[in-house]
């Protein structure tokens, strides 16, 4: 089984530079984005606070166009 760095590093990136996505550009891959939800003041809401994205992809105007979210494997390789 591999873990979310591993799945992230093996899986994603390679996926992603298929797409033409380069994931070392930060113009157009920031990796560990920080969300913060807007309205969740109530720490017993789940996702309150900040949260964090393996990776969001960024347009030509530096606005986010998706959120990619890495989980390990769940079955033996």
């Amino acid at each position: 089984m591999k873990n979310e760095h591993q799945t992230r590093k093996e899986i994603i990136d390679h996926r992603l530079q298929e797409a033409g996505w380069n994931v070392a550009d930060r113009t157009q891959v920031i990796e560990e984005f920080d969300i913060i939800p807007g309205g969740v003041d109530d720490p017993m809401v789940p996702y309150a606070g900040h949260q964090f994205s393996d990776y969001v992809l960024l347009g030509k105007d530096n606005k986010p166009l998706a959120v990619v979210e890495a989980k390990k494997t769940s079955f033996p390789e």
